[in-house]
């Protein structure tokens, strides 16, 4: 989901990253690469918004509904991580170019779907693009500036894409106050023309790699294995009961994570997944602390918009207004939490960053059909908000100093596609939510808040995983 929180988690990659010989920093760099991968936070965060709109005028089904966003989350949790893969093989450059144009074909059959599969087809291939969008973005900032420059440089890119997702709703909601959802998708197209020409005339040329392996066979099970294990849990909650579609759905995709587990293993270090990886507790802890905290998260950022537009009867551009707080608050309180780190070691941060997002969480349930936004919502999105802050920037660097210098983009990596399997799921989760209207909706949306409150709670408790110790500032490389 499109929002600061992800966009601090996605910005590891691009500190781990080696400068590569002979680049040097480049504004027009930073430009590019924030351009083009503004559109991966962007269209996720427009959806949230327009999401009432488009089951409304398409008469869609929850389940449908389910899939208007996961067919997005899908190829991006699935293959982000050998799509970093392909562009050392192939040159970074070529597939980030590659991705924005991918991604604006999805947008214009997004926003010209005139059903349900094309839509879907759309909304996946947005989803495609973004998978090579987001590594190879981050991997052409990273090597273009020496360690002393690259942490401001991801400083500028983290704060365009935070007010690009803040922008972006804003924007959404005014559009669909007064016409219709589909130009919600069509008004990034001006967008991808930008980052394409700006791209291709400002990004250095970048020499492939032949003899980087690309885990092809990784990239399909995980595929085969998260949409599988999505589509079943999908229809459960939409009152599907254990049919044979269920069955078969959940046999798949628990069989194609197992044929990845067993495939993993056996290529290595080689593996989009190094097994290796997982010997580390504190990166156990920190991926199902991730998990956990990014289930709770997107649950609130997809029912919120949705029950202020469907259940208060509040105005579509107000519900897009509604996270701003969020994205500001995170963006300027994030970089003080390394302050919390030094004084209380590593585990404290994310312990209170999970308890007041549970609490966030828990305040959600005073939120009913006369709720109005400053009474009722915003204590909630502003506890949520602060909680987000305190555990984001160090669970971050926990990631990327709990392994060897030179598999922390690759811890970064898996830590950045947890977060997203993790809002595949719990968007999987939310049928018995989305099919529901009147006073119904909201005991359904309260449910969902406090099961997501139980989450954040878990979150803490894995924190006792993590090994204690003292806080380990993260060095960029050159």
């Amino acid at each position: 989901m499109g929002s600061a929180s992800l966009i601090l988690t996605d910005s590891g990659l691009a500190l781990s990253e080696p400068r590569a010989i002979g680049a040097r920093g480049s504004t027009k760099v930073l430009a590019a690469s924030s351009l083009g991968s503004c559109l991966v936070f962007v269209s996720s965060a427009v959806v949230t918004v327009a999401l009432a709109a488009i089951g409304r005028d398409m008469r869609l089904s929850p389940l449908e509904l389910q899939w208007v966003m996961n067919a997005e989350l899908l190829p991006l949790a699935a293959l982000t991580l050998v799509a970093g893969a392909l562009g050392d093989r192939f040159g970074q450059k070529r597939i980030f170019l590659v991705g924005i144009a991918l991604y604006g074909l999805g947008a214009v059959a997004t926003g010209f779907a005139p059903s349900f599969a094309p839509l879907i087809a759309g909304r996946f291939q947005q989803g495609l693009g973004e998978a090579l969008i987001l590594p190879n973005g981050l991997s052409v900032l990273g090597r273009a500036f020496p360690a002393d420059k690259k942490a401001h440089a991801v400083g500028v890119w983290s704060a365009a894409a935070a007010v690009a997702c803040g922008v972006a709703p804003a924007i959404a909601g005014a559009i669909l106050d007064h016409g219709s959802w589909r130009m919600t998708f069509l008004m990034l197209l001006p967008v991808v023309a930008g980052a394409l020409a700006i791209g291709a005339a400002w990004i250095p040329k970048d020499s492939p790699t032949s003899h980087v392996r690309v885990d092809v066979g990784g990239a399909v099970l995980s595929t085969v294995g998260l949409g599988g294990l999505g589509a079943g849990l999908t229809s459960l909650t939409n009152g599907s009961g254990l049919n044979l579609w269920v069955l078969i759905t959940l046999i798949a995709g628990l069989g194609g994570l197992a044929g990845l587990i067993v495939t993993e293993r056996r290529l290595g270090d080689n593996a989009m997944l190094p097994p290796s990886l997982f010997t580390s507790r504190s990166v156990v802890g920190a991926n199902l602390f991730t998990a956990l905290l990014y289930g709770a998260f997107t649950v609130m950022l997809t029912l919120i918009p949705f029950v202020m537009i469907r259940g208060a009867d509040l105005p579509t551009l107000v519900a897009g207004l509604a996270f701003i707080p969020l994205q500001v608050l995170i963006t300027v309180v994030s970089p003080l939490a390394g302050i919390l780190c030094r004084q209380f070691g590593r585990r404290t941060p994310l312990f209170a960053g999970g308890a007041i997002a549970s609490l966030g969480c828990a305040m959600a349930l005073r939120i009913g059909p006369n709720a109005t936004y400053w009474a009722d919502i915003f204590p909630s999105i502003l506890l949520l908000a602060l909680g987000m802050s305190v555990a984001i920037a160090p669970l971050t660097t926990l990631v990327l100093t709990s392994v060897e210098a030179d598999r922390a983009g690759t811890a970064s990596g898996v830590n950045s596609a947890v977060s997203r399997a993790a809002s595949l799921f719990a968007i999987a989760l939310l049928g018995g939510v989305l099919q529901q209207g009147g006073p119904q909706l909201f005991s359904g949306f309260h449910m969902a808040m406090a099961v997501a409150a139980g989450a954040c709670v878990l979150a803490t408790l894995t924190v006792f995983i993590i090994e204690p110790g003292p806080h380990v500032d993260f060095i960029p490389r050159d």
